[in-house]
């Protein structure tokens, strides 16, 4: 049971990551960059937000089947539980620990309604079967990645913020161009060579 959890885990963290190979949580990823300071509790709170809206729904999803219904139901209910995993966090947060809601306030709706909270959700039960340890492992294995994809993007845009860059790829573009050769090097390691 735990090494399933770890063997997802790793995958998701370096071998299929799922933020560049899918664009979960990509734009998130460029905004947080920006403001290092941002970038572990913003992960910090995605990774609860991931692997809580994977434990709440990974029970849901065997009750309500594989019907065509049940698979036109499953978005809802997998927005529906995040947005009551939300609310309970603002809450609990407001009333016993004011001062750490006053620091993660502003990224607190980005972390809970990111599109890798939902996308794992999604992809947990419906790509694949998984079991529980299984599941929680992928959340954790991507929210991983995306905080070392956050680094490596805050530390590239630093490098890419040179005079010797020529114009009309300064800012977005060099950016852009960074990320993609992030994501195809990613690839790389998605070949015939597999742990899941």
């Amino acid at each position: 049971m735990m090494m399933q959890l770890i063997t997802f885990l790793l995958a998701a963290a370096f071998i299929q990551n799922l933020v560049l190979t899918t664009g979960f949580g990509t734009s998130v990823l460029l905004r947080m960059s920006r403001k290092r300071r941002n970038i572990l509790p913003f992960s910090i709170l995605l990774c609860l937000f991931t692997v809580g809206t994977v434990l709440l729904c990974y029970p849901l999803d065997m009750l309500i089947g594989t019907s065509v219904a049940a698979k036109w139901f499953r978005p809802l209910l997998i927005i529906a539980v995040t947005a009551l995993l939300y609310t309970a966090v603002v809450l609990v947060l407001k009333k016993k620990f004011t001062a750490l809601y006053a620091r993660v306030s502003r990224v607190l709706p980005m972390a809970a309604f990111n599109n890798m909270v939902i996308g794992v959700a999604l992809i947990v039960n419906h790509q694949f079967a998984l079991s529980l340890p299984g599941a929680v492992g992928l959340g954790m294995g991507a929210c991983l990645g995306y905080l070392l994809l956050s680094w490596m993007t805050a530390e590239g845009m630093e490098r890419l913020d040179n005079p010797d860059v020529p114009k009309a790829f300064r800012g977005l573009p060099s950016v852009l161009i960074y990320l993609g050769i992030l994501a195809l090097a990613l690839m790389g390691f998605s070949g015939s060579v597999s742990l899941v």
